[in-house]
């Protein structure tokens, strides 16, 4: 009997952050398809629903085979900072089959040749700090703006759940139990609309997921493959620019994940080879058959599953069976992404952690001239690009190692 119970609690606590990142992942895949279909005027019906099924499938194909042959590898997620380039990329002429396969031949080669690896390396705690910053803030506002664009006039259903959440968290803090906020916040915000009369739409009919690369290039998006040199070297530099985001994204979960164990405890290592091997081949598949989205690591599964310190493989496991569920039945996508329900969850979930990990980071930086130069850097990442944060840091670490 006690055996049963442990089952079935482990069962329990690994499907929160298998549904954290569930909820992450149909808000950045639905953000990217969106911001792809308006720059190159899509008007395709249910483009960026079907897409989001595409990707989800694919990706937790790829996650459950992963987790199955390897135990420390993290699950190919979305990588959300590419998403305000879009709007660049597709005036200068990138096409998204071409990113996809130029990335992930180029995270192949990263990897291979330890480029990737040393880029990590050389990202000191200036950078840590100024990064985990950068993304908690940029996120608390980016998901204020869509709560509040969301509810618009109906300020008092916004207030009380902001309120609730952020009183539920605070006690979930002061206890040590923060990995229950996910749960809550999807329970909290879906009740909170209910009550106030905001309706869910599952009515649309739901046809079996499309597999078929002329389909999605030629019709749904209707841009053909540009399979053509001048738009290869228009889309070389920006491939070229996600490996470097990779390495961004990479060290601010990193550093969120690290101030979650104290020192003498047992913080179980991810692969980051492996782990961006995967990636890059994620990139090729999703790509060919006609996904949005570009590839990174997985933070909205990530960030509750190293909260709640739990073992990657099973959680990893669990995210891909529940990840081929909803891509199958549709159903889930439709309720996972009302928008209180994936910012909320995003908001206490993951971007408040980030700020968190930040706040301790910085306190335990003793001197002034550093956490002047972190305050600066992420001034810098928030209102221009993280990438400015992560060269200044770097920038700023190797004259400082030098004058040492």
């Amino acid at each position: 009997m006690i055996k049963i119970n442990l089952i079935i609690k482990n069962f329990l606590l690994d499907l929160i952050p298998a549904f954290g990142g569930l909820i992450g992942k149909v808000a950045l895949v639905s953000s990217f398809a969106l911001v792809w279909a308006k720059e190159l005027d899509i008007s395709t019906p249910n483009f960026v629903f079907e897409n989001v099924r595409l990707e989800i499938f694919i990706g937790s194909i790829v996650t459950l085979i992963a987790a199955l042959i390897f135990h420390n590898i993290a699950p190919a997620g979305t990588l959300a900072p590419l998403i305000v380039l879009i709007p660049a990329m597709a005036n200068f002429g990138v096409h998204p089959l071409i990113l996809s396969i130029l990335v992930g031949i180029l995270g192949i080669i990263s990897v291979k040749t330890k480029v990737f690896e040393r880029l990590i390396s050389i990202s000191g705690d200036i950078c840590k700090t100024s990064l985990t910053l950068v993304f908690g803030v940029s996120g608390v506002i980016l998901a204020t703006q869509k709560l509040i664009n969301f509810f618009g006039n109906r300020y008092i259903p916004l207030l009380l759940l902001l309120l609730t959440l952020a009183t539920t968290y605070t006690m979930l803090f002061v206890y040590k139990k923060t990995w229950l906020i996910i749960p809550i916040a999807a329970g909290v915000s879906l009740a909170f609309s209910w009550l106030f009369g905001l309706e869910i739409d599952t009515s649309s009919h739901i046809n079996a997921i499309q597999f078929d690369p002329i389909y999605w290039w030629e019709d749904m998006w209707g841009i053909g493959f540009g399979l053509n040199i001048i738009t290869i070297l228009k889309t070389l530099p920006f491939a070229l620019f996600v490996v470097l985001l990779w390495t961004v994204d990479t060290v601010s979960i990193q550093a969120v994940i690290s101030t979650g164990f104290k020192e003498n405890e047992n913080n179980e290592k991810i692969n980051i080879n492996q782990s961006f091997m995967v990636i890059s081949l994620r990139n090729l598949i999703s790509g060919f058959f006609g996904g949005a989205q570009t590839s990174s690591l997985w933070r909205s599964f990530l960030i509750p599953l190293y909260m709640m310190k739990r073992p990657l493989c099973n959680a990893s496991i669990m995210l891909g069976i529940l990840g081929i569920i909803a891509g199958i039945t549709a159903a889930p996508i439709r309720i996972l992404s009302f928008p209180p329900l994936v910012w909320s969850v995003l908001l206490f979930g993951i971007f408040i952690p980030f700020i968190n990990s930040g706040i301790k980071y910085f306190k335990d930086t003793n001197n002034f001239t550093k956490k002047s130069i972190i305050v600066l850097l992420a001034v810098f990442g928030i209102v221009f690009s993280p990438i400015l944060t992560w060269f200044g840091a770097v920038l700023y670490e190797k004259i400082n190692k030098k004058g040492v």
